[in-house]
Parts: C-alpha cells; structure tokens; sequence
C-alpha cells in the first residue's frame, strides 16, 4: 500500500516511525515535509530513509511552519495520489487546514486519516479559534481514522465530539535502545530531568523543591539537561551551598543523555503540559523510574503510580516534595521500579508502532488495498 504523510518538519518523534515504514516490504511510504528545519529542534538533522515529496511553499514567512502554504501540494494530492492513503499531521497551518477542509468535502469517499497531539480547547470569546477547531472536528469525523497521540489524546478528541469508533492512539516513537545502558545503577543519589529551560515544564519548581528538602540528605545531587531562557535565572537563584550539588549540563543529545542517566536514580518531569513528552519513554528506557505529571500525555500512557513511577498533579509542589523525601529516606526500591519503568516501554518502539499501523491501516480503514 501506498502511505503519504503531510508533516510540519522532520521531528525526533516521527522519523524513525517513517523509517520502519520504508523497511517494510509491504509499504510505499512518501512523507510531505512543509518545512525542512523547525527551530524547535536544536540539532535538525535526523536521519531520513523514506521518500520526500518535495512541495513548493508561498508563503511569505517560509520559515514558520504555521504559515506553510504549498498549493501544488494541496493539488497533488487531491487529484493526483488517488490511490495513496493520506495521513495528515496536524492543523495548525493553511495546507493542512485547506486540505483537512478538501478532503472531507470535495473528496468524502477518499481514503484519508489525521493525526494530532489533541485539540485544546478554545473558548467563544475567541472566535476564529473556536470557529477553526470547529471546522477541523467536524472534517476530521468524516476521514477514516482519526490518531490520536496517546490513549489521553484519544480521550480529548472524543471529548470534542469525534466519533469513537474513528479514534486509535498512535504514539510518537523512537528507537530507545540507545538510552539503554548495562552501567545503570539506582545507588548514585541523583535525580535527572531533561527539558527546555520554559517556564512551562516547571524545572523551577524542582529546583526550590530540591533545595527545600536537600539539607537533611547531603549525598543528593540535581543534574537538568537541557537548556533555555530561563537558564541563566535557574543557575543565579541556586544557593551557594547547592551549587556543586545541582548540575547543568545544557543540551545533550542521546548518546550524553544516557551517559547522564545511567549515572541517576530517577527522572523527573513537572511539566504543565506536554502534547506526548517524549522524554518519558526515553528515561524508562534507561531503566528509571519517572515522576511526572498528568499534564504530560507521555505520562498518562506510560506511568503507573507507584509501580514504575508517580503521575502527579501539575503545578503543586507538595505531592512533588513527598515522593522525593520518600526516595531520599530509601522507602522506595527503585530498582524493582526501574525494572518495571523498561518493560513498560516494550512496544513503543518504531517497528512494533509500524506493525500496528499498517494492521489498523490493512483492516480497518474502509478504503480500497
């Protein structure tokens, strides 16, 4: 069968995906990328197996994603890739918006798919929001499957009123083999996180709860990878007697992460939000525990409370300061959780999540092989 996928840019959360689509002998894969660089990412250059439909983009910002606007695209494929099946990855830019639009009303019988992160709500005191996301629910419920990233993004969609005999989840995904390491111990006395510096991933509020309870148990140490513009008042608020006990490391990529976490205990992650959060599945991976949050979607999948980590409410220190006084004081075996926190991720690697697309794909879509 023939897959296309109408995608922002090339991502960490999705290529390796592409990739064990490509390998497969049973899949023609094509991914329409409407900008080749996001300065999301700080290293942009992710390995690209699969083919790339090369797509003219007129817009007047071409460096901004949401503004990606590629008519020749949108023409392709509604009148040219009759036969493909289309995935669609996102709305938030006018090609997708216009084809999520086309392909429902021009095309109704066209064997098409969306996939997004979830769908926020928009309140009716701002009415083009409100009004856009309508129009996407209402388009995306006549496609033939709608993927959600997550079982809690599955949730959200049917919230908004799409039909859930169209909803399944689809991961994000990578190979996490690299984060595996035989060094990994949980006797270091290090808690780890990784995230941008942002105000919204709350790294500041580890960082206060670290110093709050770090007196008593001396031997802790705090490591953060990751970086941002919040670091440099991260780094100045540090008390002169932690300051060789919490350690920035900047941006890391795999190969330092699981260098970093191989020598730690346990993850945390106090994010308000995060869309997926791949940086879950990456610390289980490793064999830690993880502490994180319900506002990160990653968590709500993978986390069980107690048995390879905590998921706790966003933005409240309390619940925070009492797991990490309890790992300190060694209530905890981390190890046992560790354990668990690796098998949990067994089958969001890429091949397994290719398998289970093209099975989904194959049977219960209701378009043509």
């Amino acid at each position: 069968m023939r897959l296309i996928f109408v995608a922002n840019s090339p991502s960490p959360n999705t290529v390796e995906l592409y990739n064990a689509l490509h390998r497969r002998h049973d899949t023609e894969v094509s991914v329409a990328y409407l900008s080749r660089r996001n300065a999301k990412w700080q290293n942009p250059s992710f390995p690209t197996d699969h083919d790339i439909l090369e797509s003219r983009n007129l817009s007047p910002f071409p460096s901004r994603v949401n503004t990606a606007f590629c008519p020749g695209l949108l023409l392709r494929l509604l009148f040219k890739e009759r036969r493909a099946r289309i995935i669609i990855q996102g709305y938030s830019n006018p090609t997708n918006f216009l084809l999520i639009l086309a392909m429902s009303f021009l095309r109704p019988g066209a064997d098409w798919a969306f996939w997004g992160e979830r769908i926020k709500k928009s309140p009716k005191s701002h009415p083009i929001r409100f009004l856009v996301k309508r129009a996407v629910i209402s388009a995306i419920s006549r496609s033939r499957r709608v993927y959600a990233v997550g079982q809690a993004g599955v949730k959200s969609y049917a919230e908004h009123g799409v039909p859930e005999r169209l909803l399944r989840s689809l991961p994000y995904t990578k190979d996490f083999s690299v984060y595996q390491s035989p060094e990994t111990t949980h006797d270091n006395k290090v808690i780890v996180t990784t995230a941008r510096l942002v105000p919204s991933k709350k790294i500041d509020q580890l960082v206060r709860v670290f110093s709050d309870i770090s007196d008593d148990y001396p031997d802790w140490r705090l490591d953060i990878i990751g970086d941002g513009a919040m670091r440099p008042e991260l780094e100045n608020g540090i008390k002169e007697s932690l300051r060789d006990r919490i350690t920035f490391h900047g941006y890391a990529g795999p190969e330092k992460q699981s260098e970093i976490y191989a020598g730690s205990d346990l993850f945390v992650l106090p994010s308000m939000h995060d869309g997926w959060g791949m940086v879950v599945p990456e610390a289980m991976a490793a064999g830690l525990p993880v502490i994180t949050t319900d506002g990160v979607m990653a968590g709500r999948d993978l986390v069980r409370s107690g048995e390879n980590g905590f998921l706790l409410p966003p933005g409240q220190s309390e619940p925070l300061k009492a797991i990490l006084l309890g790992v300190m004081r060694g209530d905890l075996d981390l190890e046992k959780m560790g354990a668990t926190a690796l098998d949990s991720v067994s089958t969001y690697y890429p091949e397994h999540v290719s398998e289970d697309l093209v099975a989904d794909i194959s049977t219960g879509w209701r378009g043509r092989e």
